[in-house]
């Protein structure tokens, strides 16, 4: 099968692979490849054989899991018996090249695998896992990002099956520290079970255990020389989960790999150089002054509001606003002047500095005067004050005026609505069959008609039981991931289709659809779209997905914020077909098919 793709090849009449790039994995071949609808560089990785099928599907879940700080999965499939799976370009290095020239100095180590660990905490937090973490899959680009790859899709290359929750965040918990200890060594502390780390070397052991990092390279702090040697030692001590390992590590500072690569030098002793400098600049290299990134606090968007983490400071207690003046308490002195600008943690409320002048009638020491309404000046005469007690008389008594004309209205007003004593009172005597006749015995015209009765629906209420996307050119559909955002009742949330470069699908398709599947046959009236963006052109088919463009057009129309769609007649079915003809545009000026709700009537 490796005749089947090279360069030159294209991948599901969309990814042109160029060149090879590098992989540490056996059946794998990963290529640079270009998406030509979209015109961009993307990484594909063609799967030649072994567990291609757990990969493909390990692929699909990890795309659910959104995070700037993991590898994005842009497409998964096949092509002539040959999987793939198409992700975004991963710029940057891996922290094995970095550790080739050197370990990292501790500040950087801890900011690398911190970011790593929060990026994993989000995944897991999905019910995704890594499991099979080695150096080559962590990034750092040249801004300072840090970029995980590989996430469940390696393990099930590798055979490496998930036990339970508990057991895998274990395990991602225990192999982000063995980063940790690359970093702070240049050594990859293997394990029997878990993935090879070719390029580095591999650390000494000493009692069936990892030597300390203290030992191998100068300044490592203790409580990650610490942290380390009691995650990897023969006890089940450290840390259990990722977001743990970050409660450990935060807050760490900038990475600035690049810089400080510059600044010590190439060579293979140019990060150990950068890492003493650093430390003899330092005046408490125990204690490196570290700053909180923004970039973590999206892993704790769920803790209570007020919960303080290990290692951050007290939160904050905002200003209050009340008639005596907050009490100044006196700050510590600055911290030694360092790079980073210390941030608070996102978790702590923002402090609110209330002016200092303040208004007319307060005092500065007291808080209010005596007399607060002592600015309000007195007329030397008395005004003349309007009495209301006339203009009050003459509204009770219109409103009383008024009541009794209505109630002497109510008197002569037989209960059936007409005038007593004109005759014209119908009154509904009872048929055979129960029903009640529509006008009085004497032949009336109905006067004393009561409304019909509204016909009672054709079935139950209709309720979608779920949905799927149709694509003609693919049998996997359009865009499968994260399509229940779109049924999920929440119009902050959507599904969106592949972007395009033109309305008409790029002319590579004549439409795509989304299949409506309702809990059970009944009646439909009409359906209503909520969609980010205007334009294009839309059917509502009475057909289901294996036929999307057969059926009856129940209703068509153009697409905009709120699209009503409702049918000439209602029909009774137990699916519809959505289908696109023409995509809209959404704020950005894109042509992407975005839907944050569907429902039926």
């Amino acid at each position: 099968m490796t005749e089947q793709v090279g360069p030159g090849t294209v991948l599901a009449g969309r990814y042109r692979v160029v060149e090879p790039l590098p992989s540490d994995l056996e059946d794998v071949s990963v290529w640079q490849a270009t998406d030509q609808i979209l015109d961009r560089p993307v990484r594909v990785r063609v799967l030649r054989s072994g567990a291609v099928a757990p990969a493909l599907d390990a692929a699909r879940r990890a795309a659910l899991v959104t995070d700037a700080r993991l590898v994005r999965v842009l497409d998964v499939g096949t092509h002539e018996g040959v999987g793939y799976v198409v992700s975004e370009q991963i710029t940057g290095v891996s922290l094995a090249q970095l550790v080739e020239r050197g370990p990292l100095t501790p500040d950087q180590a801890r900011a690398v695998v911190g970011e790593a660990a929060a990026a994993l905490e989000v995944a897991r937090r999905r019910g995704v896992h890594h499991l099979a973490l080695r150096p080559s899959v962590v990034h750092v680009s040249a801004d300072g990002r840090v970029v995980v790859s590989g996430l469940a899709i390696d393990a099930a290359l590798l055979g490496l099956t998930p036990a339970d929750a508990r057991e895998t965040s274990r395990r991602d918990a225990v192999d982000l520290v063995r980063l940790l200890y690359t970093g702070l060594t240049g050594r990859w502390p293997a394990d029997d079970d878990g993935p090879t780390a070719p390029g580095v070397q591999a650390a000494p052991v000493l009692d069936g255990a990892p030597v300390p990092p203290a030992e191998l390279a100068g300044g490592v702090p203790n409580d990650l020389d610490t942290l380390c040697s009691v995650t990897l030692g023969p006890h089940e001590d450290g840390p259990h989960s990722p977001g743990d390992l970050v409660h450990e590590l935060e807050p760490w500072g900038e990475i600035r790999i690049g810089s400080t690569a510059d600044d010590a030098g190439a060579g293979p002793g140019g990060a150990v150089a950068a890492a003493a400098a650093d430390v003899d600049a330092a005046p408490a290299p125990e204690q490196p002054v570290r700053v909180a990134r923004q970039s973590v606090r999206s892993a704790f968007d769920d803790l209570p509001q007020g919960t303080p983490r290990p290692g951050t400071p007290p939160p904050a207690v905002p200003a209050r606003s009340s008639a005596i003046p907050p009490a100044r308490t006196e700050r510590a002195a600055p911290a030694p002047a360092s790079d980073a600008t210390p941030v608070l943690p996102a978790s702590l409320p923002p402090v609110r500095h209330e002016p200092d002048p303040r208004p007319g009638g307060w005092d500065a020491d007291l808080g209010f005067t005596e007399d607060p309404f002592a600015f309000v000046e007195e007329d030397d005469e008395p005004r003349r004050r309007f009495d209301p007690t006339a203009l009050v008389l003459v509204v009770v008594g219109v409103a009383v005026l008024v009541g009794l004309v209505v109630a002497a209205r109510a008197l002569f007003v037989s209960p059936g609505g007409t005038q007593a004593g004109t005759g014209t009172q119908t009154e509904a005597t009872p048929t055979p069959g129960g029903e009640t006749p529509a006008t009085g015995e004497d032949g009336g015209d109905g006067q004393g008609e009561e409304p019909a009765a509204a016909e009672p629906q054709d079935g139950p209420p209709p309720a979608i039981a779920g949905i799927r996307t149709l694509d003609p050119t693919n049998p996997e559909g359009e865009r499968v991931e994260n399509t229940e955002r779109a049924i999920d009742g929440d119009p902050s949330t959507f599904w969106f289709s592949y972007t395009y470069n033109r309305p008409d699908f790029g002319g590579l398709k004549e439409g795509i659809g989304i299949e409506v599947r309702l809990a059970e046959e009944t009646t439909v009236s009409g359906v209503t779209l909520g969609v980010n963006g205007t334009g294009g052109g839309v059917e509502v088919r009475s057909t289901t997905g294996d036929a999307p463009t057969q059926g009856d057009v129940l209703a068509s129309g153009t697409l905009g914020p709120t699209t009503d769609l409702t049918f000439a007649a209602p029909v009774r079915t137990g699916s519809l077909v959505l289908w696109f003809t023409e995509l809209p545009t959404n704020a950005a000026g894109q042509f992407r098919l975005e839907i944050t709700e569907i429902a039926v009537s």
